[in-house]
């Protein structure tokens, strides 16, 4: 979505143009983040819905069905009438009451008549038309409300929806008693599943009421379900904003006049700008430093794997352990441990070794997207295509092996090259203190280095991995960017256009919180290795 944001101060004043899926604005209480929302509102009326920070949870014990043309419109427009004023012009005083800024919003009841009306309606058209099992709003709230809250049940009845715990049917009572919590994930839900298509969808304040241990779930959950629109969330909360890996932050810092704001675009490649940790609360999670950028795939991945870390990309291996060492040193000052996770590469056992004693988790495959091959993920997606998952697996073994084995030579000297590298590196510890008795030292490590024996160990471990089908060792040596996921051929023998695509698909699939999605991040949190001895 690209949109103009509100008028920036500066020097002159700009309205600067953005393109983004999720825009967190941040900043201190009364900083003008609602105002910053209404205003985005008002100006992109036509295609956006914004939900309230100021908003009753009252859940109505029963309500009745509408046509669904006045229950959409009540829903989002406050009212209803047949000339569409209140669609068109009308909407800021039915639906705001003359104050978009601070009035208490109250439509949960619209929102439960809609959400009945379509229930109703997609029913009786099933039931005289046939076809498939229509996928009601309802259904798609509570397949979000029971992933987010597992030990939870709702039931549907005609206007009427109950809750109960998990597999105790006898203490079912009305959704009206939840908790606010309970209240709150589910209205959230549903006003962003009844939101317009392709629409801006801005919501105040998203942790009200929601354990914080929860939010990241919830909000992955809501956005997946709603690919097509675009997310604004107004918050306080940094712990919140990190939840928000891939989105463009906003530091909001004051609002200065009718229509003007001082706020900042925050760099993704700059850290947040210490004047925001001081107003607001900073994110008291342990950290992970990672290789890449915020686009690269081990971000993406690591993001749904470890939800109660902040995760940070740094670009190079060396940033990596760098930070990671300068933050430990720091510990005692501010209490948060650093971790590291760094691509296995051409990595012998002993520097892995060496990089866990310093925190620095090292991946067991050669680069992070040979993750996106290992056995788990493959015959995961394969079962989402409705493929067979085991002869889908063989399959692409059969053919990264037999790649590999095509490239044979020419990875073993890449690693001969890596290894000898690191030999050469260690003739640079000399202990002489005179340069005579240096050269001498120099001249005898270097001699000790038997390149030959070198390159047949390595040649050894790479032919015992083809003689005995080793497919795990096979990506844990086999460094050959972008190049790996082609050649195995998985796209094709899944039915999947490109690398792309099943890229996103295996985000897809870790997004959903579900059995599946615990296996597939169960499969790749065993491929980091953090504690080798």
């Amino acid at each position: 979505m690209k949109i103009q944001l509100p008028l920036k101060k500066g020097t002159p004043n700009t309205q600067p143009e953005i393109e983004f899926e999720q825009l967190v604005i941040i900043g201190a209480n009364g900083s003008g983040k609602t105002r910053f929302g209404a205003n985005i509102e008002e100006r992109y009326k036509k295609f956006s819905h914004r939900v309230s920070a100021q908003k009753t949870l009252s859940i109505p014990n029963f309500v009745s069905t509408k046509s669904k043309e006045v229950a959409e419109s009540e829903f989002l427009y406050g009212s209803w009438d047949k000339n569409d004023y209140y669609k068109n012009s009308g909407w800021r005083d039915s639906r705001w009451g003359g104050n978009i800024n601070t009035f208490l919003l109250n439509d949960y009841e619209k929102l439960m008549v809609l959400l009945h009306t379509e229930e109703y309606e997609s029913s009786l058209n099933y039931k005289e038309k046939g076809g498939e099992k229509p996928n009601t709003k309802l259904d798609r709230i509570q397949k979000i409300w029971e992933i987010v809250l597992p030990h939870r049940r709702l039931s549907k009845k005609a206007g009427v929806i109950e809750t109960y715990p998990t597999g105790e049917v006898e203490q079912i009572y009305n959704a009206s008693e939840m908790s606010d919590g309970e209240r709150v994930i589910f209205y959230l839900a549903g006003e962003v599943v009844c939101s317009p298509e392709n629409s801006i969808i801005i919501i105040d304040e998203p942790e009200m009421h929601i354990h914080k241990s929860l939010i990241k779930i919830l909000f992955d959950l809501i956005e997946n379900e709603r690919q097509d629109c675009s997310f604004v969330y107004l918050t306080h909360d940094i712990d919140f904003a990190f939840t928000r890996q891939n989105a463009t932050k906003i530091w909001a810092k004051s609002y200065e006049s009718t229509g003007l704001w001082d706020y900042e675009i925050l760099d993704n490649t700059m850290p947040i700008p210490e004047q925001l940790y001081l107003e607001v609360l900073g994110s008291r999670k342990p950290i992970i430093f990672l290789e890449g950028d915020n686009s690269s795939i081990d971000y993406e991945i690591y993001e749904q794997i470890y939800f109660n870390y902040t995760l940070k990309p740094l670009g190079s291996c060396d940033k990596v352990i760098e930070c990671v060492k300068s933050f430990n040193e720091l510990e005692g000052f501010h209490n948060i441990q650093s971790y590291g996770i760094v691509d296995r590469d051409r990595r012998q056992i002993g520097d892995v070794i060496n990089l866990n004693k310093k925190q620095i988790w090292v991946l067991d495959v050669a680069e992070a997207e040979n993750l996106l091959l290992i056995e788990n993920i493959v015959k995961a997606l394969a079962t989402h295509m409705g493929k067979n998952a085991d002869e889908v697996f063989l399959q692409v073994k059969s053919n990264l092996i037999s790649f590999f084995s095509s490239q044979l030579e020419s990875q073993i000297l890449l690693h001969y090259k890596e290894l000898l590298r690191r030999e050469y590196y260690k003739l640079s510890n000399f202990q002489s203190q005179k340069i005579d008795d240096t050269e001498i030292e120099i001249n005898s490590l270097f001699e000790a280095i038997n390149k030959r024996e070198l390159y047949n160990n390595i040649k050894s471990d790479f032919e015992t991995a083809i003689t005995n089908n080793d497919y795990n060792t096979v990506l844990r040596l086999f460094n050959l960017k972008k190049a790996l996921i082609p050649e195995s051929k998985v796209c094709e023998l899944i039915g999947i256009r490109n690398k792309e695509e099943y890229r996103k698909m295996v985000i897809t699939l870790l997004k959903r919180k579900d059995e599946n999605a615990t296996i597939l991040r169960e499969g790749i949190d065993l491929m980091v290795i953090k504690n080798v001895t």
